[in-house]
């Protein structure tokens, strides 16, 4: 039986999905609506934050896909994906995990801002991503960044998001480049050289790449992790 639960003292597996669930649990608990924590009899975990639904560990398929029906989740990111049987609301989208890698860069570091300059940031995201709620986006990457979660950066007219850093996995999100700054290599540069600082600190760097953005970071050298999908429903 999945049921919701509101002890953040858990044990979650050492993939991705259970690193970011762990990371929403340090940011924010269980103490608020938008960010929910729900148990199978399994041992697995889902993290219900606003429609994203994350889930990690063992569930009665059966049961599971119940569970998403009933919810009706606007995303749905869980190892298994590709087993789940879900309404043809949902379109299935690959995805490649990327190890990151440092490499050659010409960047001038005084351009470089870490968790300032947020109203520059956001334009961007807003232009490459389709992110609009300006306040929704600021609410929460600033309460990720006081909490120590989550870091974001700003190298001239590209931006990169560090999601959470733990055990020494970084995992970076949201990276894009200003469509005026385009073809260069800003991007790249400032990829290769924060992948190095992380590296200096014995840290290894990944990020998921959707299929039109494969040959971008192969370009760059990163390395194949692994290949998954996730569900987005189709609005």
């Amino acid at each position: 039986m999945i049921k919701q639960i509101y002890d953040e003292n858990i044990t979650l597996s050492d993939s991705w999905y259970g690193k970011k669930i762990r990371a929403y649990l340090n940011a924010y608990g269980t103490k608020y609506d938008f960010c929910r924590l729900f148990g199978s009899e399994r041992g697995g975990y889902i993290l219900v934050y606003n429609g994203t639904m994350t889930a990690d560990g063992d569930f009665d398929e059966s049961e599971l896909n119940g569970f998403i029906n009933m919810l009706s989740p606007v995303t749905i990111e869980m190892s298994r994906g590709s087993a789940l049987h879900i309404g043809n609301e949902y379109k299935r989208i690959n995805k490649t995990l990327f190890k990151a890698v440092s490499g050659e860069n010409n960047i001038d570091v005084s351009y470089v801002n870490q968790n300032t300059l947020l109203d520059n940031i956001f334009p961007i995201l807003k232009e490459d991503f389709g992110i609009t709620e300006y306040e929704a986006w600021y609410a929460d990457i600033s309460h990720r960044i006081r909490h120590g979660v989550s870091d974001i950066y700003l190298y001239k007219s590209t931006t990169v998001t560090k999601v959470f850093d733990i055990d020494g996995f970084v995992f970076l999100s949201h990276i894009a480049t200003a469509k005026s700054s385009r073809g260069q290599g800003t991007a790249g540069n400032f990829l290769h050289w924060l992948c190095g600082e992380f590296e200096k600190q014995g840290k290894s760097v990944f990020l998921y790449a959707k299929d039109e953005r494969r040959t971008f970071y192969e370009q760059l050298g990163f390395i194949e992790a692994d290949k998954e999908v996730f569900y987005e429903k189709d609005i």
